[in-house]
């Protein structure tokens, strides 16, 4: 994967604001190339005037959440996801309910594969529903087989 840096527009602030990761689950900030860590809920920016100001993110989905600039909307990751797509992402979930071992990491692990399809815009629409239900319904067979194996 290229190096995945997005430049941010906040008004007022003092250097180059970035977000690194911006297309995959967990992401970065960056103030002229350096990072910068969260302090209670949410990065200090140096504004032009001296002062700092409040970068904050919201939203729980890994992924998915929004940053706001004193107060404001500024940047929305997966924003090009529909409601369907962010729905369908969730299925692999269901692989947690086979009460093994075996399903809780399988579904762990489709999940963020899911994210990441989902979050992929070179992927076709389609696709990026298709894909999540598809692997939930493999994993569900794989889990099967390996049951049957077992017993």
């Amino acid at each position: 994967m290229t190096d995945d840096i997005t430049d941010l527009n906040l008004p007022g602030a003092r250097g180059r604001v970035q977000v690194k990761g911006a297309r995959g689950v967990f992401y970065t900030i960056l103030v002229d190339d350096e990072v910068i860590t969260r302090k209670k809920g949410a990065w200090r920016i140096p504004m032009k005037d001296g002062s700092t100001g409040e970068l904050r993110s919201t939203g729980m989905i890994p992924g998915f959440q929004k940053l706001g600039w004193q107060g404001e909307e500024v940047f929305q990751f997966g924003a090009h996801a529909s409601l369907t797509e962010r729905i369908v992402m969730f299925a692999p979930l269901l692989l947690v309910f086979s009460l093994s071992l075996i399903g809780l990491v399988l579904g762990l692990v489709l999940f963020f594969v899911s994210v990441l399809v989902v979050k992929n815009e070179a992927i076709p629409r389609a696709l990026r529903i298709a894909l999540p239900l598809v692997n939930t319904v493999a994993g569900a067979v794989i889990i099967s087989v390996l049951t049957l194996a077992v017993s």
